[in-house]
């Protein structure tokens, strides 16, 4: 099966201005993505701060993505929070604005049976026609959805996979086996991409994407071809950074990677989020030293060669 979630997709960051959301920053990137080799974008993830984000802010940022992407480039809005109505309501508005298709998270806080997790997920899942990719992040939302939850969510229509924060390979032909090999799985760790694949993953979210979308294009294609020893290659090149970027809070060290990549991007977070110290900011610089130069941005929807 080829599905158009076959691919890597960037977790996209909110550039802001101020308090405001910088309306012509998020175009600008979204024009780099696609000129960069980006499958499509995700908003609305942690590393796009959606909980300092307004529910009318995250629905014009979804639209704002897609006027900018224009009508076939592929966007996924990440919604959901730890209550079922508040979730159903976050879905509707996502399909309203524009959105390809949903990322779902598990709730957060409140730390529901398997049982609840089902019945909270299969609720919002049906407010949309839109596919739904599950996100199963226990390290942010306390719990993991089981594999006899997922077999079980599985069988709702337009639950089409999963998104495996923490990468676990084992986990992923379990998935397969406990679901089908069509239930798609994608991963959220940059440090095993080629692995992954290999184990029967189809693809990444990734907020590294944000800083290296060529490179990672690259690594997918490498993978669709067979040169698993190239994708290796190129993962390897990845890794100082992979580690520059987890060393902060996300999205902290991706949003300034950016502004030190394209000066018209402000590394801005919101709080409680706080800038880094100035070593940090010389680490990250040194850093990106290895990776090839981006283009630069000319107006929102053209780019020159740097």
């Amino acid at each position: 099966m080829n599905h158009w979630l076959h691919g890597m997709f960037t977790e996209l960051v909110t550039p802001f201005d101020g308090a405001r959301i910088d309306g012509k920053g998020l175009s600008r990137l979204v024009s780099w993505q696609i000129a960069q080799g980006a499958s499509g974008v995700v908003v609305g993830t942690a590393t796009g701060e959606c909980a300092t984000l307004t529910p009318e802010e995250s629905c014009n940022i979804v639209a704002i993505v897609r006027e900018a992407a224009g009508p076939t480039f592929r966007i996924v809005a990440a919604v959901g929070t730890n209550a079922t109505t508040a979730s159903i309501e976050e879905v509707e508005r996502a399909s309203q604005a524009g959105a390809n298709a949903i990322l779902l998270r598990t709730p957060y806080y409140n730390r529901p049976t398997q049982a609840g997790l089902v019945q909270h997920l299969r609720a919002a899942a049906k407010a949309t026609t839109l596919e739904v990719i599950l996100d199963n992040d226990p390290d942010r939302c306390g719990v993991e959805l089981s594999l006899q939850a997922l077999a079980e969510l599985s069988e709702t229509a337009n639950i089409v996979g999963v998104l495996e924060r923490r990468g676990d390979l084992v986990r992923c032909d379990r998935i397969a086996r406990a679901c089908s090999r069509q239930f798609m799985r994608l991963t959220g760790a940059c440090d095993t991409i080629p692995a992954y694949m290999l184990a029967g993953g189809c693809g990444a979210v990734l907020g590294l994407g944000n800083v290296a979308p060529h490179l990672l294009s690259r690594i997918h294609a490498a993978i669709r071809s067979g040169a698993y020893e190239q994708a290796q290659m190129l993962q390897r090149r990845l890794v100082p950074l992979c580690d520059l970027l987890a060393s902060q809070i996300e999205p902290v060290a991706v949003k300034l990677a950016l502004s030190l990549q394209h000066a018209e991007l402000k590394s801005d977070c919101r709080l409680p989020l706080a800038a880094p110290s100035q070593a940090f900011v010389e680490e990250l610089r040194y850093g990106l030293d290895d990776l090839p130069r981006p283009t630069a941005f000319v107006g929102a929807g053209r780019m020159a060669v740097a």
